[in-house]
Formats: structure tokens, sequence, C-alpha cells
């Protein structure tokens, strides 16, 4: 039987599980993002600019003749969404390590950073579990400490 987190952690788990939340919406929308600019870049052969030669937003084509300048958006999101991923990450680890989960659910919930769409899925899960078993866990005590007064 795995080990259940202590009462004490259940504060914790509640900063745990607000920082997921967070991080988990801004993945998925970072990685909606990033298909989105994959299927402009490589379907359609257009990369997003900003603030270059070609005025304040456009799309470039990928074998433009005139060198574009200016912010790559493109390449800025693929950034911004891999580093997120890792803030995704560690606030999945801060979480699975206090509720005492087994490894293949820190894996699970890994793999919703990365799959379009599922991280709003698997938050919305997880966020369900993980509040009725705090409150599953607070009737309990509330109920233990009514018993021995």
């Amino acid at each position: 039987m795995p080990l259940a987190p202590k009462p004490e952690a259940f504060p914790k788990i509640r900063g745990a599980l607000r920082l997921y939340q967070v991080c988990a919406y801004i993945t998925g929308i970072m990685l909606l993002l990033l298909c989105a600019e994959m299927i402009v870049k490589y379907g359609m052969g257009y990369q997003l600019f900003a603030f270059g030669n070609h005025g304040v937003i456009a799309f470039v084509p990928v074998n433009d003749p005139v060198e574009p300048t200016g912010v790559d958006v493109s390449t800025g999101i693929l950034i911004a969404h891999g580093w997120l991923y890792v803030l995704y990450l560690f606030s999945d680890f801060r979480l699975w390590s206090l509720m005492r989960w087994n490894f293949g659910r820190f894996v699970a919930i890994a793999l919703g950073g990365v799959i379009p769409f599922l991280s709003f899925f698997v938050e919305a899960r997880i966020t369900k579990q993980v509040k009725s078993y705090l409150a599953g866990r607070e009737a309990e005590q509330a109920t233990l400490v009514e018993a021995s007064n």
C-alpha cells in the first residue's frame, strides 16, 4: 500500500495544485500556439516576424529572397513553450511527490504538456482527484477529532 500524504502537507498540496493548474493551462495554450505555428511554417510555408523590414507584424515566406529582420516570433513560440514545459514538469513533480503517487501517474501528467489539448483534460481530472482526496481525508480527520472528544 503506498504511503498517504500527511495532514500537515495539505496546505502545501493545495499550493502545488494551484501552481500545477496555472502551468497546465499556460503550457496547453503554448502547445496549441506551437502547433499552429508549425502548420503555418511547414504546411503553408510562412514564418511570423515582428518589427522588421516587412512591417510591425508579418507572415514572411520561408524562401523569401529578402532576408527578414526583426523578431522571429515563430522561434520565440518554440522557445517559450520549451521553457514553460520545464515549469510544467516542475509543478507536476511537486504535486506528484506531495501526493505520493506512483511513477506512472507522473508520466501520465507529463504527457499532458506534449499532446495538444490533453493538458486541459488531465488538469481537470487531476484537480478533481486531489480536491476529493483532500476533502475525504479532512472529513476523516474531523470525525477522528470528534470521536476523541
